[in-house]
C-alpha cells in the first residue's frame, strides 16, 4: 500500500522512491523533432531564427521564382494548344519567342544587380519588377500577330532579369553550407513545379474556359499567370528582408538582426561593400567567376532537351491535354531528383560527386535520344531521364556561395554573369541546334548535349581542384 496525503482536497499518492542507482532513459526524439532538426539544426536560437527566415524570406523567394517561371515558359503550353494555329506560326517562330526573351534577359541581368548592389533595395526593386511583368504577360492575351509578342517577350525578359540571380544571391547572404543547398534544390525546383502547373492550368483552361468571352484558351492563359503574379509580387514589398546587415523585415526584432550579422561573420561571409570600378575590375578578372562559369553553364545546356518534349509529344498525335500533362511526369521527377540530391550533398558535403553522377544520368539519356530510331518507350524513358539534369544546378550554385562568401559583390554577380552566358546560349541554341520545322528528330542538337554534359563533369572537377589549390 502506498501512502496517501490530502492537500486542498486533492489526494496525492506517493508512489515507491525512484532508484537512484540506475539511470533514467530520457525519451527518444520522435520522428517530428528528427525532421525538424534535420531541417533548421540542433541549436535551439538557430531553429527560432531559421523558422523565421523561412517563413517569411524563404516563402516569398519560393513564390517569386514560382511565378517569374510561370510566366517565362507559359508561351510552350500557348504554343501547343492552339496559338500556332490561330497566328499561322508554321515556322521557327516559337525559337524566335524564346530567343527575343533571352536577349531581354541578357540585356538586363548586369545592370539589374548593380542597381540592387547600389540604388535600390531589394525588397523594392524585384516587387516592383514583378508587378510590370505581370501586366505585360497579361496583355500577351490580346496579342493579333506574333510581332507584337515578340516585343512583350523581350520586355518580360528584360524585367525578369533581377529574378533568379538576386534571389540566389540573396539566399546565399542568410544561410550557411549546411542549410543552402536543399533550400537552394528546393528554389530552383520551383520552375518544375510552375512547369507542372501551367501544363495543369492550360488544359483545364483549354476544356473548361476555350471560347469564353470570345478569347481562346490559349489567352486565357496569360490573363490568368498575370492575375496570379500581382498578390505574390505585393508580398514581395513586405517578406523579402533585404541583407543580414540592412535588414527591416518586420517579422526579425532588434536580437534577430543582430543575431543575423553575428552568424554570418561567424562563417566569414561578408556583407557587400561600396561598389567602385577597381571592385568590378577585381570580381570580372577572379578565376572563381570564370570557373563557376564552365559548371553553371553547362549543367544547364546538357539538359536543354526537355524543352521540345511536348514537341514530339504533339508530333506523335497525343492530344492537347495529354501533350501539356505528359510532361509534368518529368517535371515531377525532375523535383524529386533536386531533393533528394540537394540533402545528400548537405548532409555529405559533396558538391562534385552529386553533379557528377546526375550528369551521367543525362549523357545516357542524349546517347538515346541521339540514336533516336529506338523502342518509342526507350525514347519517353529518355525524355523523362534527361528533366534529372534539373537537379545539378542549384549544387553548382551552392558550391559557388562557398568559394566566393568572403566578397558579397562577387556573390551577387556570380550567378547574374552566369545568366547571361546561359541566356546567350538559350538564344541561338533552339534556332540553329532544334529548329522546330525539323521537330521532333533534330540533325544535331542532342549530339551537342553530349558534347555539354562532358564539360560539366570536366568543369565541376577543375572549379573544385582550384578552390582547394587555393586553400
Amino acid at each position: 500500500m502506498s501512502d496517501t496525503d490530502t492537500k486542498q482536497g486533492l489526494v496525492v499518492v506517493a508512489g515507491p522512491e525512484p532508484d537512484t542507482d540506475q539511470p533514467i532513459e530520457s525519451p527518444k526524439p520522435s520522428k517530428a523533432s528528427k525532421l525538424v532538426r534535420y531541417i533548421w539544426g540542433d541549436d535551439e536560437r538557430e531553429r527560432k531564427y531559421l523558422r523565421k527566415l523561412d517563413g517569411g524570406l524563404f516563402s516569398y523567394i519560393l513564390l517569386g521564382y514560382f511565378i517569374k517561371y510561370l510566366d517565362q515558359t507559359n508561351y510552350s503550353n500557348a504554343f501547343v494548344s492552339g496559338m500556332q494555329e490561330e497566328l499561322n506560326l508554321y515556322g521557327n517562330e516559337r525559337n524566335f519567342l524564346n530567343t527575343w526573351f533571352n536577349i531581354g534577359i541578357i540585356l538586363g541581368t548586369i545592370p539589374a544587380q548593380m542597381i540592387q548592389l547600389k540604388w535600390i533595395r531589394p525588397s523594392i526593386w524585384i516587387p516592383s519588377c514583378e508587378l510590370a511583368w505581370a501586366i505585360l504577360t497579361m496583355a500577351m492575351a490580346g496579342a493579333k500577330n506574333v510581332q507584337t509578342l515578340y516585343a512583350l517577350r523581350f520586355f518580360v525578359g528584360l524585367l525578369e532579369s533581377c529574378s533568379f540571380p538576386g534571389f540566389a544571391s540573396i539566399l546565399g547572404s542568410w544561410y550557411d553550407r549546411t542549410q543552402l543547398a536543399k533550400r537552394m534544390a528546393l528554389f530552383e525546383q520551383i520552375s518544375a513545379i510552375a512547369g507542372m502547373f501551367s501544363g495543369y492550368l492550360q488544359a483545364g483552361l483549354y476544356t473548361g474556359m476555350n471560347g469564353t468571352a470570345g478569347l481562346s484558351g490559349w489567352r486565357w492563359l496569360f490573363i490568368m499567370d498575370g492575375i496570379i503574379s500581382v498578390p505574390i509580387a505585393v508580398y514581395g514589398y513586405f517578406a523579402l528582408p533585404d541583407l543580414p546587415h540592412n535588414t527591416r523585415a518586420y517579422y526579425l526584432n532588434a536580437d534577430d538582426r543582430k543575431y543575423g550579422v553575428e552568424r554570418m561573420k561567424k562563417i566569414g561571409r561578408k556583407p557587400p561593400i561600396k561598389l567602385t570600378l577597381d571592385g568590378i575590375k577585381k570580381i570580372y578578372t577572379s578565376w572563381q567567376l570564370w570557373a563557376f562559369i564552365l559548371p553553371y553553364l553547362m549543367v544547364a545546356e546538357a539538359g536543354y532537351g526537355t524543352n521540345f518534349f511536348n514537341l514530339y509529344l504533339k508530333h506523335e498525335g497525343y492530344s492537347v491535354v495529354k501533350t501539356n500533362i505528359l510532361p509534368t511526369i518529368g517535371n515531377a521527377i525532375q523535383i524529386v531528383a533536386a531533393f533528394s540530391v540537394g540533402w545528400l550533398s548537405d548532409a555529405t558535403g559533396s558538391r562534385v560527386l552529386t553533379v557528377v553522377f546526375i550528369e551521367i544520368i543525362v549523357l545516357v539519356s542524349n546517347i538515346i535520344l541521339t540514336a533516336w530510331d529506338v523502342p518509342k518507350a526507350a525514347l519517353l524513358a529518355a525524355f523523362y531521364m534527361s528533366y534529372v539534369g534539373g537537379a545539378a544546378q542549384p549544387v553548382v550554385i551552392s558550391y559557388g556561395h562557398e568559394i566566393t562568401q568572403w566578397n558579397a559583390n562577387l556573390r551577387q554577380l556570380l550567378v547574374a554573369t552566369g545568366n547571361i552566358f546561359t541566356y546567350t546560349f538559350s538564344a541561338w541554341m533552339p534556332v540553329v541546334l532544334f529548329p522546330t520545322y525539323d521537330a521532333p528528330h533534330y540533325k544535331y542538337g542532342y549530339q551537342i548535349m553530349i558534347l555539354f554534359g562532358g564539360l560539366a563533369i570536366f568543369g565541376i572537377f577543375l572549379l573544385d581542384y582550384l578552390y582547394k589549390r587555393d586553400l
